[in-house]
């Protein structure tokens, strides 16, 4: 791997990490923004992000920071409108993902997989956690409960269902680059999504709602949205990308911190990486 690739995405990963630290410098200015700064700068100089891009991802930022001080209906859709292009990885937003696998077959019934470091869409993870951050008040077990729980009840829901639809099935495996798609999918994929969708779609939505039933209507919008998101893998994986929302949901409304969420997306696809054909079955 070119120096370049792990300068950008090493100071990448530990912006992500050291949010959770709390870390300030000169008791002001949070760690994980300064390396952030620093690699974005690092992107535009060694060419994987544009000017246009860094400009952007300034303009998303600071209306990400601006909503948590004057949090209004329009501020929200600004950041979703914002998101966007980001997510999908239009190109006009200036961003060029360094592509770490292409098109490999993880086994002989499965469709080609290709593996890409996705700074754009980081980018959304971070600035919506990172301004939204707030130290956990409840212990790592009763974070633990719910989410092994929704795996268990996820991981045989999922795999039946998808069994019987012929789109995946059971095909262990131990690729040499598990950890790097370890790395990828929790720090670039999961949190990630999980950001956008539950710490900021569903988590405003049932503010804006409110009521009684806020809180369910909002892990339904969340959920659908999410699924929605996923419109490039067909109208199964739109449906499949759905129901697994509502679980993630499920877990954000139980503990209202994101990072439960992060891990029972996270946890939920190794499994499907490890045990059963990935990304799905050949058709």
């Amino acid at each position: 791997m070119e120096t370049s690739i792990i300068l950008i995405y090493g100071t990448l990963l530990l912006s992500i990490i050291s949010i959770w630290t709390e870390i300030k410098l000169l008791k002001r200015i949070p760690l994980w923004i300064i390396l952030l700064a620093l690699s974005l700068t690092l992107a535009v100089v060694f060419k994987r992000v544009s000017i246009v891009g860094l400009l952007y991802s300034v303009v998303f930022g600071i209306s990400t920071f601006y909503f948590y001080k004057r949090k209004s209906v329009w501020l929200f859709l600004l950041i979703i409108g914002l998101a966007i292009p980001l997510f999908f990885h239009f190109s006009f937003v200036g961003f060029h993902n360094y592509k770490y696998l292409n098109g490999i077959s993880l086994s002989p019934h499965s469709i080609p997989y290709s593996l890409y470091f996705n700074l754009d869409k980081t980018l959304i993870g971070l600035f919506i956690i990172g301004f939204s951050f707030k130290k956990m008040d409840m212990p790592m077990m009763s974070l633990m409960k719910p989410v092994g729980i929704s795996l268990l009840i996820m991981s045989i829901f999922f795999f039946v269902l998808t069994s019987v639809l012929g789109y995946s099935k059971f095909d262990p495996k131990l690729p040499s680059f598990t950890i790097v798609w370890i790395l990828c999918n929790l720090l670039f994929t999961c949190m990630a999504e999980e950001a956008l969708f539950r710490g900021f779609v569903q988590k405003e939505s049932e503010i804006f709602i409110k009521g009684k039933w806020s809180g369910i209507i909002s892990v339904f919008i969340a959920s659908a949205v999410f699924g929605l998101a996923h419109f490039k893998g067909g109208f199964t994986y739109v449906i499949l990308s759905s129901i697994a929302g509502l679980f993630y949901g499920y877990v954000y409304f139980k503990s209202k911190r994101v990072e439960g969420s992060i891990l029972l997306h996270f946890l939920f696809n190794l499994i499907h990486f490890l045990l059963f054909a990935y990304p799905a079955l050949k058709q």
